[in-house]
């Protein structure tokens, strides 16, 4: 046992060779050894350490000036080999423990076998703690004599099987005497890591990794700790393999089964990866929630250099297969994305973006859309501040193609959904197509009015498809614009049912021309066609339980300049459209309109004939609901002219027709019938106030007058009807103030219970 009162102070600073005693200029030896030594280094501190055995020799030892000169040289020996076996010791908190040490500086080799470090005490706030099994280290090609100059160069390092679980500091204890700005320059021609595991505490997210795998070519470090031209993170190239990994990030639970990077091949790839967001009540208020499942991404083409260097992120294709993902929005606006990415690039550059298979939900908005089976391929995209407003981009990329299944999103919550089955989207071709596309209620006509405490259809509305032809995408992304070239409706199914018991829409009506000019957006579609559509309105009224029912069918049309611009829509230029649809099925009607969608006082023209056909296909509508039934009558032609505006229609009918009578009824006893009083006034509305043709006896035409005022809580196709019956009634006969006041009426009753 060796022991010291206090540690040799005199000629300390001096180097070994100027301390010989005898006043020897130098010392020649050419084997020293220490055998099967034991050793305890037991100073009166916490730090501590000691060896079962260990072996140190030194070949061709020059104690002197020379020696002390000779860079092939370290400690004045040409080699040096130590064998250490059972070591262990105790510092800054930690204890340590090896199985075997092996160093042979003429083989340039240093073998480590069973690493350990543990923490003795408790983790500290300043302290960080460290747990470290590490089963095999295998440094080769060091060169030992450079290690006097503070350079470490090696050929290769292998780690076999760390465990390492590390507990971090709350606050920085990093000091101007670390590693780094001990060593002036690091060499190191591979570094590898295998079956490596890592836990981090007290670090954000605490991460933890399995079955890590690290290779690096070409590692060079030198003091001032900036990397090389064409280094990435100090090394020529970096291989990485993680296993099974989780870590916890902005209060999410991340996990993935794989993470494989290449530098060299440019590649990176990510296995089901797995985010959950955070329990309800937990995590800050109001911020972004994601729920993602990945079972792919893949990156190629990655040019790590550009990202180190230069700041930009730059790849040649981008995959992400089968995602599925829940995505709640921030309650607060986040920054253009641009801004979001600007922490790890200025600028991103990306020459193909595609996504396959994927679902996406978006959570916590009033309409929020669900997307199914979307693929999405995205070309020459651009992400960085002049990208965002450059005109020939559209959402940052030069190009989008895309297709989906189902798209669902509700519709007025909580009444409607409305859905789309198959949509695609070409950029390039300028063109969005919608298929099988729906708008369904979610409650009855009755349900309806209940719940909204008034009088509010059910309506459906089935499309075979819509389909956009060329369309701005830019206008559209930056500020929601609606310019297209053309927009085809096809097959469209409108079935509209209501209920007359409950009081009147307390809100005007939107459905209008006028309300064009309130639009928060441009809407400019040079034309609009709609094929074989078909509308089906049933109607229960207060009188009788039985609904009425009235259908227009094969409606087929196009319209033109339906615009809100200003430089477009004018009274010299405004919407114009014809269309020919089927009354019932039956009756052919030819209709034109003309409509200046910015007129503030709402002012256009309808008008159009209908086609020959009885009076009593409108029996199937105006028995239920009006009590009154068409007994006879055709009509060989009908022509219409009107013009409305905001305060109402007016305009003329000529109806050409033979032999109409009606037939007042009664609801009585769950039925609807004649009795003695509706008979007497059936004859006498026949006899005094019906004209059973037109033209006339003695062959006058007589046309009737259309007026009828506008309620501004029904909408503009509301008036048209009122219009068409005011100038239909007046033309057969009834006075036009009655007929006015007819086309005028509506049904107002107690909600239904």
């Amino acid at each position: 046992m060796l022991a010291l009162a206090v540690r040799p102070t005199k000629n300390a600073g001096q180097p070994l060779h100027q301390r010989l005693p005898l006043q020897l200029e130098g010392l020649e030896i050419g084997y020293v050894g220490l055998l099967h030594t034991r050793a305890s280094y037991l100073p009166q501190t916490q730090t501590t350490a000691a060896f079962e055995r260990a072996d140190l020799s030194a070949q061709d030892v020059l104690i002197s000036a020379a020696g002390a000169a000779d860079t092939q040289r370290l400690g004045y020996a040409a080699d040096w080999r130590l064998r250490v076996l059972r070591g262990q010791g105790r510092a800054a908190g930690h204890a340590l423990a090896v199985a075997g040490l092996h160093l042979a500086t003429a083989e340039k080799l240093l073998l480590v076998d069973s690493l350990r470090i543990r923490p003795t005490g408790s983790a500290t706030a300043a302290q960080p703690q460290v747990s470290l099994m590490l089963p095999r280290l295998r440094l080769t090609g060091i060169d030992a004599p450079k290690l006097r100059q503070r350079r470490f160069q090696a050929d290769s390092l292998l780690l076999l099987g760390p465990q390492l679980t590390a507990t971090l500091p709350g606050t920085s204890t990093q000091d101007s005497k670390s590693g780094s700005s001990f060593w002036r320059q690091l060499d190191l021609a591979h570094v590898a890591v295998r079956r490596g595991y890592l836990r981090l505490k007290g670090s954000a997210g605490e991460p933890t990794v399995r079955d890590i795998a690290v290779s690096g070519t070409g590692l060079h470090l030198d003091s001032t700790l900036v990397p090389g031209a064409g280094s990435i993170l100090f090394a020529q190239a970096w291989d990485v393999a993680l296993g099974r990994s989780n870590a916890t990030v902005a209060a999410h639970a991340v996990a993935l089964d794989s993470l494989r990077l290449s530098t060299k091949a440019g590649t990176f790839d990510l296995r089901a990866v797995r985010i959950r967001p955070p329990a309800p009540g937990q995590g800050p208020a109001g911020a972004v929630k994601v729920d993602l499942t990945l079972p792919h991404l893949a990156l190629t083409g990655f040019d790590a250099t550009a990202l180190q260097q230069r700041q930009i992120f730059q790849a040649n294709d981008l995959l992400l297969e089968g995602a599925r993902l829940k995505f709640t929005p921030p309650a607060k606006s986040p920054p253009p994305v641009w801004k979001m990415l600007t922490a790890v690039a200025r600028r991103t550059e990306l020459a193909h973006l595609r996504v396959r298979n994927a679902d996406l939900q978006i959570g916590g908005l009033r309409h929020s859309p669900e997307v199914h089976s979307l693929n999405l391929t995205g070309r020459a995209i651009r992400i960085d501040s002049l990208a965002a407003l450059e005109p020939r981009r559209i959402a940052y990329a030069r190009a989008w193609q895309a297709s989906s299944g189902l798209i669902a999103a509700p519709f007025d919550p909580p009444y409607y959904r409305a859905s789309s089955q198959r949509a695609r989207l070409d950029t390039d071709a300028k063109t969005f197509r919608f298929e099988r596309m729906a708008l369904t209620p979610k409650y009855s006509a009755v349900g309806m009015n209940l719940r909204k405490g008034y009088q509010a259809p059910a309506i459906t509305i089935k499309l075979a498809s819509l389909a956009f032809t060329g369309l701005d995408f830019a206008g559209l992304v930056r500020r929601a614009d609606v310019r297209v070239t053309r927009l085809v409706a096809q097959s469209p199914v409108v079935t509209i049912a209501s209920d007359g018991r409950g009081p009147i829409n307390p809100y005007k009506s939107k459905i209008s021309p006028e309300e064009m000019r309130n639009l928060p957006v441009v809407v400019d579609v040079r034309r609009f066609d709609i094929r074989n559509g078909n509308l089906y309105s049933k109607y229960r009224s207060p009188l009788t339980p039985t609904p009425g029912t009235m259908s227009i069918n094969r409606f087929t049309g196009s319209f033109y300049n339906l615009s809100n611009d200003r430089k477009r829509q004018t009274a010299a230029t405004p919407l114009t459209g014809r269309a020919i649809t089927y009354l019932q099925n039956r009756i052919r009607l030819d209709a034109r309109v003309s409509m200046y969608l910015l007129d503030p006082r709402g002012r256009h023209r309808v008008w159009g004939t209908f086609g020959a056909g009885p009076f009593g296909i409108l029996n199937s509508m105006t028995v239920p609901t009006r009590l009154v039934k068409f007994k006879s009558g055709q009509v060989q032609r009908l022509r219409f002219d009107l013009r409305a505006d905001r305060q109402g229609v007016t305009g003329t009918m000529t109806t050409e027709y033979t032999g109409l009578q009606m037939t007042l009824l009664s609801y009585k006893q769950e039925e609807v019938k004649k009795t003695l009083f509706s008979r007497l006034k059936s004859k006498v509305v026949n006899a005094v106030v019906i004209r059973d043709q037109n033209p006339r006896k003695g062959g006058r035409v007589v046309t009737g007058e259309m007026t009828s005022t506008r309620e501004p809580r029904f909408s503009v196709f509301t008036l048209w009807r009122q219009g068409i019956v005011s100038g239909l009634f007046h033309n057969v006969g009834v006075p036009q103030p009655i007929a006015q006041k007819l086309s005028e009426s509506k049904d107002e009753a107690p909600l239904p219970r």
